[in-house]
């Protein structure tokens, strides 16, 4: 910080001094300083010093704007990322707006300009929590640099480099963590050409993409190479961490963190126990300095070091562990929608070990906060899935069936037919509209004769069988009768949209397949229900669809081919 006080008024004094390029040099020196200090977590000075950077670069771009535009347009992309920082988004997303508007204006704006805007905009979108904004924003960037990949600058490789790491994060968000493995091998390739190219003011994002590269690979369950890729990384921040404490020690210990959960799953518990306890024995030093940061990094160590005292015979002290993780998290998400997701984990693991432990009040207790959660989550709209790769409101309906089940196990017989109620109700309503997306019927189970229908959905007696049109003629034929239907209900529908805000989903096929086994489970779970309340009628209906659904899960429609060796 001493060098970069001298640096500052050096330039000072040079754009007294010099009128020609001393304020050049000022504008670049406060933008530079303004990337340093945001480095070592000083959010307010590294704002500040934006400011002023774009001050300066504003004031020489109205003097030459043929010449300026570029540096002016970085440089609002840089104020943009430090003002998402301190939580001013909206602010944010103006200037973000705006580099970008400037840099596409720009004659003489390179692609790299194009891209470091873009991305800064990608920055914006995530602390909005608009995380397909924020995707597609980087992937616009990564693809504008990619071509420049054969001969490129160090800066070109430096904005590349962040550019992929910062999608191998969002890809991983959002479970795709074979493509984030992939991101982030290409950014630990170019951060590691940089380095060998002597640049070493980028040993820290480089050591940073290796250690997302080794969580990636812990992800898809390849433990041992996670450990060898997290070795290097592990090593340096514990250097690191020893010398600058409040900028690195959450690195060291979240990465310890991780390095525990692989040890552990290959077996290594008393390595993974000792390491998990450093883990948050770090993260609740650094809790009073910066709570915001380490209060996830210890939520998540004690669910990891939970883990690890369960293998190793101390439920008990496990379960203290949750405890206190699961208040960790409710503190948490109080401000923040986003930090529900991890609260919902963190409860249905908590849940099933309780239960598995024979602790059934409690564990009822927590799957019920757990639905509570679902609801807040649907409530508020935050995008994301579970881990299992479920949607909010699948989640929701799971949770709600494994409520029931709980119950009804417990004599609780009214609180459980009034949870699976409500998740037949849920998955009724996400079938209905699946089958609004795809123009077929709402029912589950197809009728005899439609299972030999063919791709274009005609019958065997059906005159539109022989006709010579092409195929997707016919299909559109199909689906002009849904969309005749659906105009009839599309004011309705839109007005329903705009008074709840939520977002339509359009369930995939696999979701579809998810929510239909979901229902089977559900019906039977009902049918129990009912038998046990004497409702012997309402109790065969119920058993009756969920066999059908299973059969008709397990045995789809075949369709006519005209593909030798087809059904």
């Amino acid at each position: 910080m001493i060098v970069l006080r001298a640096r500052i008024t050096s330039a000072r004094v040079a754009a007294r001094v010099v009128p020609v390029w001393g304020p050049v040099w000022l504008a670049a020196v406060w933008v530079r300083a303004a990337q340093q200090l945001a480095f070592h977590y000083r959010r307010e000075e590294a704002a500040a010093a934006a400011r002023s950077g774009v001050h300066c670069w504003r004031a020489l771009d109205a003097r030459r704007p043929d010449r300026h535009g570029a540096p002016l347009a970085r440089a609002l992309g840089v104020l943009a990322e430090r003002l998402a920082d301190l939580g001013s988004v909206g602010e944010a997303l103006v200037v973000a707006e705006e580099a970008v508007a400037l840099a596409e204006r720009q004659e003489s704006a390179d692609v790299v300009t194009l891209a470091a805007t873009r991305s800064a905009l990608s920055v914006v979108y995530a602390h909005a929590e608009r995380p397909d904004e924020s995707l597609l924003a980087v992937e616009r960037a990564v693809h504008l640099l990619r071509p420049l990949d054969v001969a490129p600058s160090r800066t070109a490789v430096a904005v590349l480099a962040a550019g992929l790491s910062r999608l191998g994060g969002l890809l991983a968000a959002t479970g795709r963590h074979e493509e984030a493995l992939a991101a982030y091998g290409e950014a630990v390739l170019r951060y590691q050409r940089l380095f060998r190219r002597g640049c070493w003011r980028y040993t820290v994002p480089y050591l940073g993409a290796q250690g997302e590269l080794a969580r990636q690979l812990g992800a898809l369950g390849r433990y041992a190479e996670a450990l060898e890729q997290g070795a290097r990384p592990l090593a340096y921040f514990q250097l690191m961490a020893g010398a600058y404490p409040a900028e690195y020690r959450c690195v060291q210990a979240a990465l310890l963190t991780e390095v525990a959960r692989w040890r552990g799953a290959l077996g290594q518990h008393a390595e993974a126990l000792d390491g998990a306890d450093l883990a948050v024995s770090l993260f609740r030093h650094e809790l009073d300095v910066q709570p915001e940061r380490a209060g996830a990094g210890l939520a998540y160590a004690l669910r990891c070091l939970a883990v690890q005292l369960h293998a190793q015979g101390r439920p008990d002290d496990a379960i203290v562990a949750l405890e206190e993780a699961v208040a960790l998290r409710q503190r948490l998400a109080t401000g923040s929608p986003a930090q529900l997701w991890p609260l919902a984990v963190l409860l249905v693991e908590f849940a099933d070990l309780m239960w598995e432990l024979g602790r059934r009040v409690p564990a009822i207790r927590l799957t019920a906060e757990r639905v509570a959660v679902d609801r807040r989550l649907l409530a508020a709209n935050v995008a994301g899935i579970d881990v299992s790769g479920a949607d909010t409101e699948h989640v929701l309906a799971r949770d709600l069936y494994l409520l029931g089940v709980r119950c009804r196990a417990t004599g609780q017989s009214e609180e459980a037919a009034q949870a699976v109620e409500e998740a037949i109700a849920v998955l009724r309503s996400r079938a209905a509209r699946f089958a609004d997306d795809q123009a077929v019927p709402a029912d589950a189970v197809l009728s005899d004769d439609s299972r030999h229908a063919d791709d274009g959905g005609a019958l065997p007696d059906d005159p539109r069988r022989d006709d010579p049109r092409r195929e997707d003629v016919r299909r559109d034929d199909v689906l002009a009768d849904g969309v005749l239907a659906d105009d009839v209900l599309a004011d309705d529908a839109l007005l329903e949209d705009e008074l709840t805000g939520a977002r339509r989903l359009h369930l995939s096929e696999r979701a579809w397949q998810d929510d239909q086994a979901l229902l089977a489970d559900a019906l039977e779970e009902m049918a129990h229900l009912y038998d046990a309340r004497g409702y012997l009628v309402e109790a065969f209906v119920a058993i009756d669809e969920s066999v059908a659904i299973r059969e008709h899960l397990a045995f789809p429609p075949v369709r006519n081919s005209s593909a030798p060796g087809e059904a």
